[in-house]
């Protein structure tokens, strides 16, 4: 803007000023340069932009106009003249909102193309999803069966060996060793079958008070762990949908976990919550932020993976399992590094009602 409207303008006022008065040809072309730096100030800047460069070429020949150029001399007549700076901010204000208007028409493709992409990115997935959780239902009940019989087989032998035995600390860690076999195929039967949600009409508030309070209760062991609560307002709170208020908690409940993993027990957590507008519909988010870790650029793509986790002993299906239930109640999740260079995001969005 500096260079190619305030500058160039000075410069042709410049030369109006300094021009001799015999040459009207000149004068002529000058009055008429103002309209190039008007013009690109308007694209540049809307109408903001384009208004300020008409007012202020206008203030810049005024003067030359009416007091400098002998009125004999001038070619120009005063109706002219006149004319001349109406139309400098016609031009401004007419391209000005011409230039937002277009401003508007591509930030709105935009948004509609990041919805798109968004979308068929979740369908992508979801398909993929889809295939891997009948593969994973499958061998998870295979698993079990033998399970059953060894934890049964365990219960029975337990009675049997003595406490003070040399070997039942070792049948304890089996034992141990079972359920914690156990615990992982339940957690890929929820994975590959999910519950349906219970859907309800419930407000913002209720579902945002569920999860800072479970959330205020996973953080409550960790001393060196910060949890800031934002309120909501009440029109945000006053917001309805449709939701499983237990199945959303746990969610949030997963990506605390996953925060708490990450930073090691020490740190800040931040819960808030926003009501946000896409195209024609209104959405709830749900923010969990912390100071943990940045996750790489390559990897925010694929830690929604069913298996994939970067955390040692996790099995990769916490953000898996949340992803399913905001599509179950037909949101999403939103994930992020900040812009403070340290720290992730995570959102849950769902459609308001």
């Amino acid at each position: 803007m500096l260079c190619l409207a305030w500058l160039p303008v000075l410069a042709i006022g410049a030369f109006h000023y300094s021009t001799g008065a015999n040459h009207h040809w000149a004068h002529d072309v000058l009055r008429r340069l103002y309209y190039v730096p008007i013009l690109f100030a308007a694209f540049s800047r809307g109408l903001r932009g384009g208004l300020a460069l008409a007012v202020f070429s206008s203030l810049t020949y005024l003067p030359h106009a009416f007091f400098v150029m002998p009125a004999g001399q001038d070619p120009a007549t005063t109706l002219n003249k006149i004319l001349e700076v109406v139309l400098y901010n016609v031009i401004g204000i007419l391209a000005g909102v011409m230039a937002d208007r277009e401003a508007e028409r591509r930030r709105q493709v935009e948004q509609a193309f990041a919805e798109q992409r968004r979308m068929a990115d979740q369908l992508v997935r979801a398909g993929r999803l889809a295939a891997l959780g009948e593969l994973v239902a499958g061998i998870a009940h295979e698993v079990k069966n033998p399970l059953h019989t060894i934890k049964g087989s365990a219960e029975i032998i337990d009675e049997i060996i003595p406490k003070d035995a040399e070997q039942a600390s070792m049948w304890k860690l089996l034992r141990q060793e079972v359920d914690r076999l156990e615990g992982v195929a339940e957690r890929f039967l929820s994975f590959a079958r999910p519950s349906r949600p219970d859907l309800a009409r419930v407000s913002f508030e209720t579902i945002y008070r569920r999860c800072a309070e479970l959330l205020q209760a996973q953080v409550r062991g960790e001393s060196d762990v910060h949890l800031e609560i934002s309120a909501l307002s009440t029109d945000q709170s006053s917001v309805e949908l449709e939701a499983d208020r237990d199945q959303i908690a746990q969610v949030v409940l997963n990506i605390g976990g996953n925060a708490l993993r990450a930073m090691n027990g020490k740190g800040q957590v931040a819960l808030s919550g926003e009501v946000r507008n896409e195209g024609e519909r209104r959405l709830v988010a749900i923010r969990l932020e912390n100071d943990g870790p940045a996750i790489p650029v390559d990897d925010l793509e694929r830690i929604f993976d069913p298996f994939y986790t970067r955390s040692k002993g996790g099995t990769g299906l916490g953000l898996a399992i949340a992803e399913r239930i905001a599509e179950e109640h037909g949101g999403y999740l939103e994930a992020a590094n900040t812009a403070k260079g340290r720290g992730v995001s995570f959102t849950v969005v769902l459609p308001a009602i």
